[in-house]
């Protein structure tokens, strides 16, 4: 199960996620980023990957793709700081989420 909190400030969200980021989870995540920039292409987005127990090879794709499309990640864990380097080496992530 993956459960997504989204916070938003003005043209900033902020989406905590806790759980599982794999099998159909990933798609709905996928469709919510999305939907969040089809609604406001101006949308700052933050993920927050502090709570999540396990990332699946479909996960990474889905993590690695909002990367590369202007979304910030924020990390904790040595799994999911890992999973956040090898896709985007020297990007830099926040290791402590607030």
């Amino acid at each position: 199960m993956l459960r997504v909190i989204t916070k938003q400030t003005g043209n900033a969200f902020r989406l905590e996620l806790h759980g599982l980021l794999g099998g159909s989870w990933v798609p709905l995540l996928e469709q919510h980023w999305r939907s969040i920039v089809q609604d406001l292409p101006s949308a700052e987005i933050t993920v927050v990957l502090s709570e999540v127990e396990f990332i699946d090879r479909d996960g990474e794709r889905l993590v690695g793709e909002m990367a590369r499309n202007g979304v910030h990640l924020m990390a904790t864990g040595c799994m999911n700081r890992y999973v956040v380097e090898k896709l985007m080496p020297g990007a830099g992530t926040t290791k402590g989420a607030q």
